[in-house]
């Protein structure tokens, strides 16, 4: 749940290769003062302090991302912690964003495999800059906080079998591990109660934190319901006890809200219609963060378009070239409108590939320096996982004993 152009002085990836000048524009527009009235319901010249959120969102730990998924939920983060990074520091957001372990555990891995990873991704985030004191955000392990299994457990207790049953991801998990053709060829029998359950782990990472606000493609709204309704479950079974003791609470658990993201599906650079995934066999269908230019430059060259001459943005009847012109903006900034009018000429797909391999390129250069600088640093790492775990278990805990004091297991 994210994550175009240029790098910056400091080794880090900047806003601009996650959103266009309009989309930034326009989030500046509704969150500097002084508001515009589309973002006001007052006229009065004195507006209210803006109400500080509380952002959770969770990567699962596959190693290093592809640039489908930088562009994706990574560079929604970045942006976030841009945002915070401006924010008075008594109404700045406060942030958390994990590498979730645990959710990995649903399906088979290999143990050697699973650490490394875990430690890629939690690489790749510091090499964002997520980690920029400015903005605040904490940036950590799921499985080092403890207090996500435990809230799951409280989680379960009230979670009708029947609702996850009715969920849709477990079954394509299962096509996917089986080889299946469609999911139709799987069943419950197939199913274990981890893969099954982990939409309530998913709810667990989000309330723990008092969430405000959980960024979400459409995909995963379904999930996000059922946390939703989890809290409101759950407040209403344990309320509590209201602050000064007198009478029942209003329960332990805020009520997150969705924050749709709207940024680009990258699609397989290999079939155009099927989206980018790391777990695709052809190593060309996708570009690793950590690519070299000339790793780049091999797989746009080989990038399945189609044989009409020139460059068109038109994403239904052309995928290929739309995938391309998608990729060149998230990491230029330009519009893929105005791209696809530089590159009309016969040999314009040619000529775009050229150039697209050149942005790219650069556009990961201070990424790649700092991720391989990072990896050799085996203890700085560590001390910021480590920096990373205390500070969420800070927040974590102190809901936990609320809920233990609901629950009555305190």
């Amino acid at each position: 749940m994210v994550f175009r152009a240029t790098g910056s002085s400091h080794g880090r990836l900047t806003v601009r290769q996650a959103y266009s000048a309009r989309e930034i524009a326009t989030v500046r527009l509704c969150q500097t003062a002084p508001p515009a009235p589309a973002c006001s319901r007052s006229n009065s010249t004195t507006a209210a302090p803006r109400r500080r959120r509380t952002i959770f969102s969770g990567i699962q730990p596959t190693g290093v991302p592809h640039i489908g998924n930088h562009l994706g939920a990574l560079a929604q983060w970045q942006k976030l912690v841009k945002e915070a990074a401006t924010q008075p520091t008594d109404q700045r957001d406060s942030l958390f964003f994990s590498v979730v372990g645990l959710h990995a555990l649903t399906v088979p891995q290999v143990p050697a495999q699973l650490r490394q990873e875990r430690r890629d991704m939690f690489a790749v985030l510091i090499a964002l800059g997520l980690d920029d004191p400015a903005g605040g955000a904490v940036v950590f392990h799921q499985d080092q906080v403890p207090e996500h299994a435990e809230l799951a457990w409280y989680l379960n207790t009230v979670t009708p079998v029947n609702r996850l049953m009715r969920m849709t991801t477990w079954k394509s998990k299962l096509a996917t591990l089986r080889n299946a053709n469609s999911e139709d060829e799987v069943d419950d029998s197939m199913l274990q109660l981890g893969l099954m359950a982990y939409p309530v782990l998913q709810a667990a990472d989000i309330l723990l934190y008092k969430t405000s606000h959980v960024p979400v493609g459409h995909d995963q709204s379904q999930h996000l319901e059922l946390c939703r309704d989890l809290a409101q479950v759950f407040n209403r079974a344990y309320p509590g006890r209201r602050p000064d003791g007198k009478g029942k609470g209003k329960g332990v658990f805020r009520i997150p809200d969705v924050m749709l993201t709207t940024h680009p599906r990258i699609q397989s650079l290999r079939n155009p219609l099927a989206k980018m995934s790391k777990s695709a066999p052809h190593p060309a269908s996708k570009i690793f963060l950590t690519d070299s230019p000339s790793e780049i430059r091999s797989k746009i060259k080989s990038a399945v378009t189609d044989s009409t001459a020139g460059v068109t943005w038109n994403p239904e009847d052309r995928p290929g070239v739309a995938t391309l012109l998608q990729v060149h903006s998230g990491y230029s900034g330009e519009s893929v409108e105005q791209i696809a009018q530089r590159f009309s000429g016969p040999s314009g797909i040619a000529e775009l590939k050229e150039e697209l391999a050149e942005v790219l390129s650069e556009g990961l250069k201070s990424f790649r320096a700092e991720f391989a600088r990072l990896r050799t640093e085996e203890a700085y790492l560590r001390g910021k996982e480590e920096e990373g775990a205390r500070r969420a278990r800070e927040a974590a805990q102190a809901t936990m004993r609320q809920v233990r004091a609901a629950v009555g297991t305190d």
